[in-house]
């Protein structure tokens, strides 16, 4: 039995990619053909996988399956269409281009085409989003909802657990006596950083001038960067906020380990892997309650349904200081992250397999 993989692109540390691979890896234990394909492939990985215009022979086989994950509008959108095997798409969703207009014409551009091509995905065998939020909206592009089902990215988070940390970091953290606020994503509109940065500043006026973010990521748009550089001189918080672009596994875990407070305003989220990367270290989370955010909380974390930074401010300092509230937070996090177990998600792997008749 064939299984093929298809994605736009894999890149070293990606979680779509790392959740490829996992898939592919389990594929192989079951005794299953697996490959990969990608439109870009980074060089470091060019051994484990193929360029998608290497697929094409498998077109015409009926009983193999192709999974294909969509997270951005790919020409091998057509090799999807043209394939004759049995079909099972993964949606990881696709920012609204709104979010990058003004920013990134380019991107806002991919994004629109993406989101307009969806439809297209309809005639698979079954849908599948790593967030039940990702699979509505199958739903909503035209996928029979029976045809539908939920697949949580695959996480090493014991890998995480177990990663050294930089101990000089965490002491240089840890010893500032100040609350630590810590977000983690690509910096881009969709984040809303600039409601971190109000939040900080509520803070630093109303709660304690003893604090500090931390914002990890990749800046990926110039425009917006430039945006929140001009609010953090506005705001006066040059001294209040690091901006780390991206940073070494062990200094991820690290800040992870030292932080006082996972603090999320994002607007759009189809996962939000660092949700659970939080949990991993017993930080609590505070996140505004939207798209994916409270499929992947469940019933953890504190959400907020209203940018009132004073009010928000406070929270965070009531959630990051009183040990109480906070071991409360962290014991329901633990109790959700079991739901999250490799083990989990690959029983939910197999179920999705035997719905397309690959028998594991």
């Amino acid at each position: 039995m064939r299984v093929h993989q298809m994605t736009t692109g894999l890149s070293y540390g990606d979680a779509i990619t790392n959740h490829i691979f996992e898939i592919d890896r389990r594929l192989r234990a079951w005794g299953l053909e697996s490959r990969i394909f990608a439109t870009y492939i980074e060089e470091r990985l060019g051994n484990v996988a193929q360029l998608d215009s290497e697929y094409t022979p498998f077109l015409a086989h009926p009983d193999d399956l192709l999974i294909y994950h969509y997270s951005i509008y790919s020409p091998n959108l057509s090799l999807y269409e043209r394939s004759s095997n049995r079909k099972i798409v993964v949606y990881h969703n696709i920012t609204p281009p709104e979010f990058f207009h003004g920013y990134d014409a380019a991107l806002e551009a991919d994004c629109r085409r993406g989101r307009e091509a969806l439809p297209r995905l309809a005639g698979c065998d079954l849908g599948v989003g790593d967030s039940d939020y990702n699979r509505r909206e199958l739903v909503q592009v035209g996928v029979p909802a029976e045809r539908t089902a939920v697949l949580p990215i695959f996480l090493d988070l014991a890998g995480l657990r177990q990663t050294p940390l930089n101990q000089a970091l965490y002491d240089r953290i840890r010893g500032a006596n100040r609350v630590n606020l810590l977000f983690v994503s690509r910096l881009v509109p969709s984040k809303a950083c600039e409601d971190l940065l109000k939040i900080l500043a509520a803070y630093r006026a109303a709660v304690d001038d003893r604090v500090h973010l931390w914002l990890v990521g990749r800046p990926l748009l110039p425009r917006y960067q430039t945006y929140l550089t001009r609010l953090t001189d506005q705001l006066e918080l040059a001294d209040y906020v690091t901006f780390t672009d991206r940073v070494s596994l062990s200094d991820l875990c690290t800040l992870y380990a030292a932080a006082d407070l996972y603090l999320s305003a994002s607007r759009h989220e189809g996962f939000s892997v660092p949700l659970l990367e939080s949990m991993t270290f017993d930080l609590p989370i505070l996140a505004y309650n939207t798209t994916a955010v409270p499929d992947t909380l469940g019933p953890a974390g504190i959400l907020f349904n209203a940018l009132d930074y004073p009010v928000l401010a406070a929270t965070a300092h009531i959630l990051a200081t009183d040990a109480d509230l906070r071991q409360a937070v962290v014991d329901g996090q633990r109790r959700r992250l079991e739901d999250f177990a490799p083990q989990r998600v690959e029983a939910e792997l197999r179920t999705i397999l035997e719905r397309v008749g690959v028998r594991v």
